[in-house]
């Protein structure tokens, strides 16, 4: 993790010290984020699906080192809370918290008018947590709830467009796919006892800065 860490700071410096070297070669993203979470818990908990959808946030900064090629960093998070049932508690509230930390290429093409098509390729690391807020069990008894969480390797393909709003501004719409990599003793992985691929999917909005 901790490594991991170091990479996503060193490709945030970078793409700063790109910035710094060309001159308008900038841009800063932030705006909303809305996950497509691949639970792997269909079939298994009542009340859950295969996908849940979280809300969230996503946040990026990317520097040119010519006028197509360039390096960002970003970073998301997207929250869910639900209540299921499971065969032995019945009934469970959870809180689901999910946040990427990625680096990497980031590719524009020439503008076409006020619209520009970017796309990207990050990796890095997510952390994903789940609390149980509470168990209440067949009996009725109110159990405390316990959590789990992990941090594992993580990517972000896809890409998105830029429509010009003023000279430094833009709306931008994006769209990534999330593979995360859980390990077979992962405290999340439902798929214990084996490796397993979260296929997690992003669509986002909001004002990028130039």
């Amino acid at each position: 993790m901790r490594n991991i860490l170091l990479a996503i700071m060193l490709v945030v410096c970078l793409a700063a010290a790109a910035a710094a070297q060309n001159s308008n070669k900038y841009e800063v993203f932030g705006g909303f984020s809305l996950s497509s979470y691949d639970t792997g818990f269909g079939g298994r908990v009542v009340g859950a699906d295969d996908r849940e959808t979280a809300p969230g946030f996503e946040a990026s900064g990317a520097g040119y080192f010519t006028n197509h090629l360039g390096i960002e960093g970003d970073f998301d998070g997207h929250f869910k809370s639900k209540t299921f049932t499971f065969p032995s508690t019945l009934v469970a509230d959870e809180k689901l918290q999910s946040f990427n930390f990625l680096g990497g290429p980031h590719y524009r093409f020439s503008p076409r008018g006020k619209l520009t098509f970017f796309t990207r390729a990050l990796i890095g690391a997510n952390h994903s947590s789940l609390t149980n807020g509470s168990f209440t069990t067949a009996g009725g008894l109110l159990v405390p709830g316990t959590g789990g969480s992990e941090t594992d390797f993580a990517m972000k393909l896809g890409g998105g467009l830029d429509v010009g709003w003023t000279k430094r501004t833009a709306f931008r719409l994006g769209f990534d796919y999330n593979p995360i990599f859980q390990p077979k003793d992962g405290s999340l992985n439902p798929d214990f006892g084996s490796r397993r691929t979260r296929n997690d999917v992003l669509f986002n909005v909001g004002l990028v800065f130039k």
